[in-house]
């Protein structure tokens, strides 16, 4: 693997810098914005993972959620979520995690997922595929409608009232023509079920790379398909992006947008 090196030192370290900072429970937990929290743990996170990107590589860039998030992507700039699913995890709901990406050249070409309370750590590289616990995995393989599940991210409330509205139309639309539609609260979820056939397709309503660079890699690896809104090729800075197992319900989920 190319980026062999990358993948040794964050496999190592994320799950070991989580345990750290989340044994002594939740520390602060600040009113981040008017529907969002930042706790200690992000924070401590956040500041340890970017240390040891410096020390070891020490020429890339930070895009980090809580702390550098003007930082713009040029070069080798990693983005990193320290807790994806904050207010999950401060109501002790599970499903959170761990990510960050690297992006080289404004591609991403390295990321690396951690769910804590499944002990279960994915990473993916460029053209090498997406892993999880070191064994490859993929999309559903099969194009079933009926028993599709598809996830969608959190509302984004009134930061883009035009696109929540078009995602409360669609989930309408969409729900009598496949088997369950699903909101888990975190990006990780979100992209790392489809990455390893657990659901057949996520819409994940956001611009943060942090957010989304690491499980988009893991999908397009593991065989998905991903599109923006309209159905149309997503690239970074769409409105949102969807991630398929298969064409037929690329298909349903544009129309869905469409309607």
């Amino acid at each position: 693997m190319k980026y062999e090196a990358e993948k040794n030192i964050l496999v190592k370290a994320i799950e070991q810098i989580y345990i750290k900072y989340s044994r002594n429970g939740l520390g602060n937990v600040v009113q981040k914005t008017q529907f969002d929290l930042v706790t200690d743990i992000d924070c401590g996170i956040e500041y340890e993972l970017a240390q040891i990107i410096r020390q070891n590589f020490p020429q890339d860039k930070i895009h980090g959620e809580e702390t550098s998030s003007d930082q713009i992507i040029e070069g080798r700039t990693w983005t990193i979520d320290p807790i994806d699913g904050t207010c999950n995890m401060a109501s002790s709901i599970p499903l959170y995690g761990v990510q960050c990406a690297l992006f080289e050249n404004s591609e991403v070409v390295f990321s690396i997922i951690y769910l804590p309370h499944f002990d279960e750590l994915f990473f993916a590289e460029q053209g090498a595929g997406c892993y999880l616990n070191g064994k490859r995995v993929f999309v559903k393989q099969n194009e079933d409608i009926n028993n599709a599940i598809v996830s969608f991210g959190d509302y984004p409330h009134l930061k883009v009232p035009d696109i929540s509205l078009r995602q409360h139309k669609a989930i309408g639309y969409l729900y009598p023509r496949i088997a369950k539609i699903r909101m888990f609260g975190a990006a990780c979820i979100d992209f790392s079920s489809v990455a390893c056939g657990r659901t057949d397709g996520t819409v994940v309503i956001t611009k943060n790379l942090w957010d989304i660079a690491p499980g988009i890699l893991m999908c397009k690896e593991a065989g998905a398909l991903l599109t923006n809104l309209d159905g149309e090729p997503y690239h970074f800075g769409d409105s949102g992006v969807v991630a398929t197992a298969y064409p037929i319900l690329a298909d349903l989920i544009a129309e869905a947008f469409r309607e």
